[in-house]
Protein backbone atom coordinates (compact mmCIF):
# COMPACT_ATOMS: atom_id res chain seq x y z
CA UNK A 1 0.00 0.00 0.00
CA UNK A 2 2.83 2.31 0.09
CA UNK A 3 2.54 3.63 -3.61
CA UNK A 4 -1.23 4.32 -2.57
CA UNK A 5 -0.81 8.20 -3.27
CA UNK A 6 1.00 8.14 -6.54
CA UNK A 7 -1.39 5.67 -8.46
CA UNK A 8 -3.48 8.65 -9.82
CA UNK A 9 -4.92 8.23 -13.38
CA UNK A 10 -2.21 5.95 -14.54
CA UNK A 11 -3.17 3.71 -11.82
CA UNK A 12 -4.59 0.95 -14.35
CA UNK A 13 -1.93 1.13 -17.08
CA UNK A 14 -1.52 -1.89 -18.53
CA UNK A 15 2.45 -4.02 -19.21
CA UNK A 16 5.18 -4.64 -17.05
CA UNK A 17 6.16 -1.04 -16.81
CA UNK A 18 2.70 -0.09 -14.46
CA UNK A 19 4.74 -1.02 -11.46
CA UNK A 20 8.21 1.40 -12.28
CA UNK A 21 5.14 4.52 -13.26
CA UNK A 22 3.16 3.89 -10.00
CA UNK A 23 7.19 4.41 -8.42
CA UNK A 24 7.61 7.28 -10.42
CA UNK A 25 4.41 8.99 -9.92
CA UNK A 26 5.00 8.94 -6.04
CA UNK A 27 7.94 10.32 -6.02
CA UNK A 28 6.99 13.12 -8.45
CA UNK A 29 4.03 13.63 -5.75
CA UNK A 30 6.60 13.48 -3.03
CA UNK A 31 8.25 16.09 -4.63
CA UNK A 32 5.39 18.55 -4.98
CA UNK A 33 4.33 18.34 -1.61
CA UNK A 34 8.27 18.53 -0.38
CA UNK A 35 8.03 20.45 3.29
CA UNK A 36 4.68 18.35 4.21
CA UNK A 37 6.60 16.34 6.45
CA UNK A 38 3.53 14.55 7.35
CA UNK A 39 1.88 14.58 3.98
CA UNK A 40 4.85 12.71 2.20
CA UNK A 41 5.35 10.14 5.07
CA UNK A 42 1.73 9.32 5.63
CA UNK A 43 2.17 8.02 1.35
CA UNK A 44 3.38 5.05 2.84
CA UNK A 45 -0.19 4.27 3.23
CA UNK A 46 0.35 4.02 6.78
CA UNK A 47 -0.75 7.49 8.27
CA UNK A 48 1.54 9.86 11.05
CA UNK A 49 1.33 12.61 13.09
CA UNK A 50 4.01 15.16 13.88
CA UNK A 51 3.19 13.80 17.24
CA UNK A 52 3.66 10.37 16.20
CA UNK A 53 6.52 8.20 18.31
CA UNK A 54 9.92 7.75 16.68
CA UNK A 55 9.26 4.10 16.00
CA UNK A 56 5.85 4.99 14.16
CA UNK A 57 7.42 7.24 11.95
CA UNK A 58 10.36 5.03 11.11
CA UNK A 59 8.10 2.44 10.13
CA UNK A 60 6.39 4.81 7.82
CA UNK A 61 9.84 6.03 6.37
CA UNK A 62 11.32 2.51 5.67
CA UNK A 63 7.91 1.59 3.49
CA UNK A 64 8.60 4.96 1.63
CA UNK A 65 12.40 4.67 0.83
CA UNK A 66 12.01 0.55 0.13
CA UNK A 67 9.91 2.09 -3.24
CA UNK A 68 12.14 5.34 -3.90
CA UNK A 69 15.40 4.89 -2.70
CA UNK A 70 18.22 5.41 -5.90
CA UNK A 71 18.79 2.08 -5.33
CA UNK A 72 15.47 0.12 -5.94
CA UNK A 73 15.50 3.02 -9.08
CA UNK A 74 18.93 2.79 -11.36
CA UNK A 75 18.62 5.44 -13.84
CA UNK A 76 16.25 7.81 -11.83
CA UNK A 77 16.71 10.96 -12.23
CA UNK A 78 13.92 12.16 -9.51
CA UNK A 79 14.86 9.24 -7.09
CA UNK A 80 17.66 10.40 -4.86
CA UNK A 81 15.71 14.04 -4.54
CA UNK A 82 12.81 11.71 -3.61
CA UNK A 83 14.83 10.05 -1.38
CA UNK A 84 15.92 13.02 0.22
CA UNK A 85 12.65 14.54 0.97
CA UNK A 86 11.49 11.38 2.22
CA UNK A 87 14.33 11.31 4.83
CA UNK A 88 14.12 14.85 5.40
CA UNK A 89 10.60 13.98 6.71
CA UNK A 90 11.64 11.46 8.97
CA UNK A 91 14.23 13.90 10.42
CA UNK A 92 12.36 16.66 10.39
CA UNK A 93 9.48 15.12 12.80
CA UNK A 94 11.48 12.58 14.67
CA UNK A 95 14.02 15.51 16.05
CA UNK A 96 12.19 18.76 15.59
CA UNK A 97 14.67 20.30 18.42
CA UNK A 98 18.08 19.48 16.18
CA UNK A 99 16.30 21.69 13.64
CA UNK A 100 14.34 24.28 15.70
CA UNK A 101 17.55 25.86 17.12
CA UNK A 102 19.27 26.10 12.76
CA UNK A 103 16.06 27.83 11.68
CA UNK A 104 15.88 30.58 14.53
CA UNK A 105 17.51 33.76 13.91
CA UNK A 106 20.53 35.41 14.98
CA UNK A 107 20.14 36.56 18.26
CA UNK A 108 23.36 37.95 18.69
CA UNK A 109 24.17 35.52 21.24
CA UNK A 110 28.08 33.98 21.39
CA UNK A 111 27.84 30.73 19.96
CA UNK A 112 28.06 27.40 21.60
CA UNK A 113 31.60 25.88 22.17
CA UNK A 114 31.28 23.15 24.99
CA UNK A 115 28.12 21.68 24.86
CA UNK A 116 29.08 19.42 27.55
CA UNK A 117 28.42 22.55 29.79
CA UNK A 118 25.00 23.14 28.29
CA UNK A 119 21.83 22.69 30.89
CA UNK A 120 18.52 21.58 29.02
CA UNK A 121 15.84 22.61 30.68
CA UNK A 122 11.37 22.30 29.76
CA UNK A 123 8.25 22.45 30.97
CA UNK A 124 6.58 19.77 32.23
CA UNK A 125 2.88 20.53 30.91
CA UNK A 126 1.13 17.44 29.85
CA UNK A 127 4.02 15.43 30.70
CA UNK A 128 3.83 11.98 32.96
CA UNK A 129 5.95 9.68 34.68
CA UNK A 130 5.26 7.08 32.59
CA UNK A 131 5.11 3.29 33.49
CA UNK A 132 8.37 1.23 33.03
CA UNK A 133 8.37 -2.52 33.71
CA UNK A 134 11.45 -4.93 33.80
CA UNK A 135 11.55 -6.91 30.58
CA UNK A 136 12.32 -9.99 33.00
CA UNK A 137 10.13 -10.48 35.48
CA UNK A 138 7.40 -7.45 34.24
CA UNK A 139 7.43 -5.92 37.89
CA UNK A 140 6.87 -2.04 37.95
CA UNK A 141 10.37 0.19 37.95
CA UNK A 142 9.18 2.99 40.33
CA UNK A 143 12.07 5.12 41.75
CA UNK A 144 10.17 5.60 45.01
CA UNK A 145 9.90 1.93 45.56
CA UNK A 146 13.49 1.55 44.56
CA UNK A 147 15.01 4.45 46.95
CA UNK A 148 16.51 6.20 43.97
CA UNK A 149 16.01 10.26 43.29
CA UNK A 150 13.28 11.27 40.88
CA UNK A 151 15.82 12.19 38.19
CA UNK A 152 16.66 8.78 37.84
CA UNK A 153 13.44 8.99 35.38
CA UNK A 154 15.44 11.52 33.42
CA UNK A 155 18.40 9.41 32.95
CA UNK A 156 16.69 6.35 32.33
CA UNK A 157 14.60 7.73 29.45
CA UNK A 158 17.59 9.86 27.76
CA UNK A 159 19.41 6.43 27.32
CA UNK A 160 22.39 7.69 29.61
CA UNK A 161 21.81 5.11 32.42
CA UNK A 162 20.76 1.61 32.92
CA UNK A 163 19.95 0.19 36.54
CA UNK A 164 18.57 -2.35 38.35
CA UNK A 165 15.38 -4.22 39.01
CA UNK A 166 14.04 -4.34 42.21
CA UNK A 167 12.44 -8.01 41.72
CA UNK A 168 15.02 -9.95 39.91
CA UNK A 169 18.02 -7.79 40.01
CA UNK A 170 17.96 -7.76 36.03
CA UNK A 171 20.17 -4.58 34.66
CA UNK A 172 17.62 -2.70 31.75
CA UNK A 173 17.84 0.68 29.86
CA UNK A 174 15.00 2.52 28.06
CA UNK A 175 15.32 0.15 24.85
CA UNK A 176 15.04 -3.00 26.90
CA UNK A 177 12.47 -1.70 29.17
CA UNK A 178 8.81 -2.21 28.76
CA UNK A 179 6.89 1.08 28.39
CA UNK A 180 3.56 2.20 28.82
CA UNK A 181 0.89 4.56 27.53
CA UNK A 182 -0.16 6.66 30.49
CA UNK A 183 -3.79 7.11 28.92
CA UNK A 184 -4.57 3.53 27.21
CA UNK A 185 -2.16 1.50 29.59
CA UNK A 186 -1.02 -0.15 26.86
CA UNK A 187 2.37 -1.18 25.75
CA UNK A 188 3.98 1.22 23.05
CA UNK A 189 7.81 1.24 21.46
CA UNK A 190 9.78 4.01 23.25
CA UNK A 191 13.08 5.23 21.62
CA UNK A 192 15.24 7.72 23.87
CA UNK A 193 14.68 10.71 21.10
CA UNK A 194 11.19 10.60 21.87
CA UNK A 195 11.84 12.19 25.47
CA UNK A 196 11.15 16.00 24.71
CA UNK A 197 8.72 15.39 22.46
CA UNK A 198 4.83 15.20 22.63
CA UNK A 199 3.84 12.00 20.74
CA UNK A 200 1.55 9.52 20.48
CA UNK A 201 1.74 5.81 21.55
CA UNK A 202 0.45 4.27 17.80
CA UNK A 203 -2.00 1.77 19.45
CA UNK A 204 -5.55 1.51 17.71
CA UNK A 205 -8.45 3.89 19.64
CA UNK A 206 -5.92 5.76 21.18
CA UNK A 207 -4.59 9.21 19.60
CA UNK A 208 -3.85 11.50 23.10
CA UNK A 209 -0.68 12.89 23.49
CA UNK A 210 2.53 13.13 26.25
CA UNK A 211 5.08 13.67 27.23
CA UNK A 212 7.90 12.81 29.17
CA UNK A 213 8.55 13.79 32.87
CA UNK A 214 11.68 15.71 33.18
CA UNK A 215 12.41 16.05 36.84
CA UNK A 216 14.81 19.10 38.45
CA UNK A 217 18.59 18.03 38.75
CA UNK A 218 21.28 20.53 39.99
CA UNK A 219 24.29 21.39 38.33
CA UNK A 220 26.60 19.51 40.46
CA UNK A 221 24.43 15.70 40.29
CA UNK A 222 24.69 16.38 36.29
CA UNK A 223 28.26 16.71 36.97
CA UNK A 224 28.60 13.55 38.58
CA UNK A 225 25.93 11.78 36.64
CA UNK A 226 28.19 12.65 33.38
CA UNK A 227 31.20 11.21 35.32
CA UNK A 228 29.55 8.25 36.73
CA UNK A 229 28.17 7.69 33.07
CA UNK A 230 31.31 7.89 31.20
CA UNK A 231 33.26 5.58 33.52
CA UNK A 232 30.61 3.08 32.97
CA UNK A 233 30.97 3.22 29.11
CA UNK A 234 35.14 2.59 29.45
CA UNK A 235 34.17 -0.24 30.73
CA UNK A 236 31.94 -1.04 28.38
CA UNK A 237 33.98 -0.01 25.79
CA UNK A 238 36.94 -2.54 27.49
CA UNK A 239 34.32 -5.05 27.51
CA UNK A 240 33.48 -5.01 24.37
CA UNK A 241 37.24 -5.00 23.05
CA UNK A 242 37.87 -7.93 25.12
CA UNK A 243 35.06 -9.79 23.70
CA UNK A 244 36.46 -8.68 19.83
CA UNK A 245 39.83 -10.38 21.18
CA UNK A 246 38.16 -13.37 22.28
CA UNK A 247 36.13 -13.77 19.31
CA UNK A 248 39.80 -13.41 17.23
CA UNK A 249 41.48 -16.35 19.16
CA UNK A 250 38.05 -18.25 18.76
CA UNK A 251 38.41 -17.50 15.17
CA UNK A 252 41.73 -18.90 14.74
CA UNK A 253 41.12 -22.49 16.97
CA UNK A 254 40.93 -25.31 15.30
CA UNK A 255 37.55 -27.32 15.16
CA UNK A 256 34.52 -28.32 13.72
CA UNK A 257 31.18 -29.37 15.14
CA UNK A 258 31.41 -33.01 15.57
CA UNK A 259 34.44 -32.06 18.05
CA UNK A 260 31.87 -29.98 19.74
CA UNK A 261 29.39 -32.75 19.89
CA UNK A 262 32.00 -35.01 20.88
CA UNK A 263 33.02 -32.63 23.87
CA UNK A 264 29.35 -32.39 25.01
CA UNK A 265 29.10 -36.48 24.94
CA UNK A 266 32.25 -36.65 27.02
CA UNK A 267 31.37 -34.23 29.31
CA UNK A 268 27.75 -36.09 29.87
CA UNK A 269 29.72 -39.40 30.76
CA UNK A 270 31.69 -37.56 33.20
CA UNK A 271 28.51 -36.69 34.39
CA UNK A 272 29.39 -33.13 34.47
CA UNK A 273 26.15 -32.81 31.60
CA UNK A 274 22.95 -33.30 33.23
CA UNK A 275 21.22 -34.02 29.67
CA UNK A 276 22.29 -35.87 26.64
CA UNK A 277 23.40 -34.06 24.10
CA UNK A 278 21.88 -35.68 21.23
CA UNK A 279 18.18 -36.41 22.53
CA UNK A 280 17.69 -33.75 25.84
CA UNK A 281 17.31 -37.52 27.83
CA UNK A 282 18.05 -36.47 31.60
CA UNK A 283 20.21 -38.13 33.75
CA UNK A 284 18.49 -38.55 37.16
CA UNK A 285 20.51 -38.15 40.52
CA UNK A 286 21.28 -41.77 41.53
CA UNK A 287 22.22 -42.50 38.50
CA UNK A 288 25.98 -43.59 37.26
CA UNK A 289 28.69 -43.43 34.66
CA UNK A 290 27.64 -46.37 33.47
CA UNK A 291 24.41 -45.60 32.86
CA UNK A 292 24.91 -42.63 30.91
CA UNK A 293 27.48 -44.62 28.74
CA UNK A 294 24.81 -47.02 28.10
CA UNK A 295 22.21 -44.41 27.07
CA UNK A 296 24.74 -42.88 24.60
CA UNK A 297 25.40 -46.15 23.66
CA UNK A 298 21.87 -46.91 22.31
CA UNK A 299 20.59 -42.88 21.65
CA UNK A 300 19.42 -43.61 18.06
CA UNK A 301 16.48 -42.55 18.15
CA UNK A 302 15.85 -40.26 14.74
CA UNK A 303 12.88 -38.83 15.75
CA UNK A 304 14.00 -37.42 19.15
CA UNK A 305 17.15 -36.24 18.17
CA UNK A 306 15.68 -34.15 15.73
CA UNK A 307 13.53 -32.30 17.95
CA UNK A 308 16.20 -32.12 20.49
CA UNK A 309 18.12 -30.43 17.70
CA UNK A 310 15.36 -28.05 16.70
CA UNK A 311 14.39 -27.17 21.03
CA UNK A 312 18.31 -26.11 21.13
CA UNK A 313 18.45 -24.25 17.69
CA UNK A 314 15.08 -22.33 18.97
CA UNK A 315 16.77 -21.36 22.54
CA UNK A 316 19.80 -20.49 20.86
CA UNK A 317 18.17 -18.25 18.76
CA UNK A 318 16.14 -16.58 21.35
CA UNK A 319 20.00 -15.99 23.65
CA UNK A 320 21.49 -14.59 20.16
CA UNK A 321 18.11 -11.99 20.06
CA UNK A 322 18.76 -11.00 24.18
CA UNK A 323 22.17 -10.60 23.43
CA UNK A 324 21.59 -8.10 20.60
CA UNK A 325 19.40 -6.41 22.76
CA UNK A 326 21.77 -5.99 25.43
CA UNK A 327 24.29 -5.08 22.73
CA UNK A 328 21.70 -2.26 21.24
CA UNK A 329 21.09 -0.97 24.64
CA UNK A 330 24.78 -0.70 25.23
CA UNK A 331 25.08 0.87 22.40
CA UNK A 332 22.28 3.39 22.58
CA UNK A 333 23.94 4.16 26.23
CA UNK A 334 27.16 4.54 25.16
CA UNK A 335 25.64 7.16 22.10
CA UNK A 336 23.71 9.19 24.36
CA UNK A 337 26.17 9.43 26.99
CA UNK A 338 28.31 11.17 24.00
CA UNK A 339 25.69 13.06 22.71
CA UNK A 340 24.94 14.48 26.76
CA UNK A 341 28.58 14.99 26.61
CA UNK A 342 28.64 17.68 23.90
CA UNK A 343 29.62 15.00 20.82
CA UNK A 344 33.12 15.21 21.74
CA UNK A 345 35.45 13.96 18.88
CA UNK A 346 37.85 12.62 21.43
CA UNK A 347 35.52 10.33 22.80
CA UNK A 348 34.75 8.16 19.39
CA UNK A 349 36.73 5.89 21.05
CA UNK A 350 33.91 4.78 23.45
CA UNK A 351 31.29 4.40 21.14
CA UNK A 352 30.95 1.06 19.37
CA UNK A 353 31.96 0.09 16.11
CA UNK A 354 28.69 -0.63 14.55
CA UNK A 355 27.54 2.98 16.10
CA UNK A 356 30.92 4.82 14.65
CA UNK A 357 30.06 3.22 10.45
CA UNK A 358 25.91 4.78 11.20
CA UNK A 359 28.17 7.83 11.93
CA UNK A 360 30.34 7.76 8.80
CA UNK A 361 27.57 6.82 7.15
CA UNK A 362 25.70 10.21 8.26
CA UNK A 363 28.91 12.25 6.32
CA UNK A 364 28.54 10.30 3.38
CA UNK A 365 32.23 8.53 4.32
CA UNK A 366 33.43 5.12 3.50
CA UNK A 367 32.31 2.33 6.22
CA UNK A 368 35.07 0.26 5.27
CA UNK A 369 38.37 -0.56 8.07
CA UNK A 370 38.45 -1.40 11.13
CA UNK A 371 37.77 0.64 14.57
CA UNK A 372 40.86 2.72 14.31
CA UNK A 373 40.41 3.81 10.69
CA UNK A 374 36.91 4.75 10.59
CA UNK A 375 37.50 6.92 13.68
CA UNK A 376 40.54 8.39 12.07
CA UNK A 377 38.40 9.18 8.51
CA UNK A 378 35.38 10.40 10.68
CA UNK A 379 37.30 12.61 13.23
CA UNK A 380 39.02 14.17 10.34
CA UNK A 381 35.72 15.22 8.29
CA UNK A 382 34.29 16.92 11.32
CA UNK A 383 36.52 18.64 12.74
CA UNK A 384 37.53 20.39 9.23
CA UNK A 385 33.84 20.98 8.71
CA UNK A 386 33.22 22.13 12.81
CA UNK A 387 36.52 24.84 11.62
CA UNK A 388 34.66 25.48 8.61
CA UNK A 389 31.53 26.60 10.35
CA UNK A 390 33.26 28.78 13.22
CA UNK A 391 34.88 30.70 10.68
CA UNK A 392 32.28 31.70 8.73
CA UNK A 393 30.34 34.14 10.92
CA UNK A 394 27.99 34.05 13.68
CA UNK A 395 24.98 32.66 11.11
CA UNK A 396 26.77 29.25 10.39
CA UNK A 397 28.54 29.04 14.40
CA UNK A 398 25.08 28.09 15.21
CA UNK A 399 25.77 24.77 13.24
CA UNK A 400 28.00 23.35 14.93
CA UNK A 401 27.00 20.09 16.29
CA UNK A 402 30.43 18.87 17.70
CA UNK A 403 32.91 19.59 19.96
CA UNK A 404 36.31 19.38 18.49
CA UNK A 405 38.05 20.71 21.55
CA UNK A 406 41.75 19.36 21.25
CA UNK A 407 43.20 17.60 24.03
CA UNK A 408 45.65 19.81 25.41
CA UNK A 409 42.38 21.77 25.97
CA UNK A 410 40.13 19.10 27.18
CA UNK A 411 39.37 19.04 30.66
CA UNK A 412 40.91 16.03 32.86
CA UNK A 413 37.16 14.45 33.02
CA UNK A 414 37.06 13.97 29.64
CA UNK A 415 40.12 11.90 29.19
CA UNK A 416 40.37 7.83 29.96
CA UNK A 417 40.46 7.60 33.49
CA UNK A 418 44.24 5.54 33.23
CA UNK A 419 46.09 4.99 30.32
CA UNK A 420 48.14 1.94 31.35
CA UNK A 421 44.88 -0.07 32.46
CA UNK A 422 44.11 0.15 28.42
CA UNK A 423 45.29 -2.33 25.84
CA UNK A 424 46.53 -1.10 22.72
CA UNK A 425 43.85 -1.07 20.24
CA UNK A 426 42.03 1.39 22.56
CA UNK A 427 44.64 3.31 22.94
CA UNK A 428 45.30 3.34 19.52
CA UNK A 429 41.48 4.22 19.23
CA UNK A 430 41.95 7.08 21.71
CA UNK A 431 44.94 8.35 19.62
CA UNK A 432 43.11 8.52 16.50
CA UNK A 433 40.13 10.00 18.05
CA UNK A 434 41.98 12.76 19.05
CA UNK A 435 43.76 13.11 15.69
CA UNK A 436 47.55 12.17 17.26
CA UNK A 437 49.54 11.07 14.44
CA UNK A 438 50.96 7.77 15.27
CA UNK A 439 52.12 4.43 13.41
CA UNK A 440 49.42 1.90 14.08
CA UNK A 441 51.44 -0.94 12.57
CA UNK A 442 54.78 0.17 14.63
CA UNK A 443 53.43 1.72 17.57
CA UNK A 444 53.44 -0.77 20.88
CA UNK A 445 51.36 0.20 24.10
CA UNK A 446 54.21 2.41 25.43
CA UNK A 447 54.50 4.26 22.78
CA UNK A 448 51.27 4.69 22.39
CA UNK A 449 50.79 6.17 25.96
CA UNK A 450 53.59 8.17 25.62
CA UNK A 451 52.60 10.13 22.77
CA UNK A 452 48.71 10.63 24.12
CA UNK A 453 51.01 11.96 27.15
CA UNK A 454 53.15 14.10 25.06
CA UNK A 455 49.84 15.67 23.54
CA UNK A 456 48.34 16.47 26.88
CA UNK A 457 50.77 18.39 27.76
CA UNK A 458 52.38 19.54 24.98
CA UNK A 459 49.89 20.34 22.40
CA UNK A 460 49.86 24.19 22.36
CA UNK A 461 52.18 24.56 19.20
CA UNK A 462 54.50 21.56 19.29
CA UNK A 463 51.95 19.06 17.80
CA UNK A 464 49.60 19.90 14.88
CA UNK A 465 47.47 17.39 16.72
CA UNK A 466 43.67 17.92 15.72
CA UNK A 467 44.05 21.43 12.92
CA UNK A 468 45.54 22.68 9.46
CA UNK A 469 47.20 19.01 8.82
CA UNK A 470 44.30 16.51 9.11
CA UNK A 471 41.90 19.29 7.43
CA UNK A 472 43.90 19.33 4.11
CA UNK A 473 44.33 15.92 4.30
CA UNK A 474 41.01 14.63 4.50
CA UNK A 475 39.39 17.95 2.01
CA UNK A 476 38.83 16.03 -0.54
CA UNK A 477 36.29 14.09 1.18
CA UNK A 478 34.03 17.01 1.77
CA UNK A 479 30.28 16.54 0.29
CA UNK A 480 28.44 19.57 -1.99
CA UNK A 481 25.32 17.73 -0.58
CA UNK A 482 23.26 19.55 2.32
CA UNK A 483 24.65 19.04 5.24
CA UNK A 484 21.66 18.91 7.47
CA UNK A 485 20.44 15.98 5.00
CA UNK A 486 23.53 14.27 5.38
CA UNK A 487 24.06 14.75 9.73
CA UNK A 488 20.15 13.21 9.76
CA UNK A 489 21.14 9.64 7.42
CA UNK A 490 20.21 6.91 9.53
CA UNK A 491 18.19 5.12 6.83
CA UNK A 492 20.90 1.64 7.20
Amino acid sequence: GGGGGGGGEEGGDDGGGGSDNTTEELMNVILANEGDYVFILSLSGKMVKASSSKAELRKSYLLLSAKVHPDKNPGSQVSKKAFQAVLESFERLANPEKFDEEDEEDDGKPAKKRQKTERFTRGNAGCFQTKIKCPRCRDRWNTNDLGLEDASYNFLMQGIKQFICGGCFAKFGCMTALHYCPHCTKSFEYDPDDYHRKITCGNKKCDKEFGFMMFKVSERRETEIRKEVKEENEVLAKKRAQMKRRAERADKRVGTVSNEDRVQEQLFLLKLLDNCPRCGWELERGLKVEDAKDHLDNCNNEKEIASHKRKMAGLKVADEKKEKQAELQEDVQAFKTWEHNGRQVGQLWMLSETTIRKECKKFNLSTDGNKIELITRLGRVIRDRERKMLTMGPEHEKMVTHDVTPIHKVDDEDLPTNLETMEREELACVAASYGIDFDHGKDVKSDLVKKLERARNTGRGLLMITDDRDGDEEGGEDSDDDPDFKAGDDSD
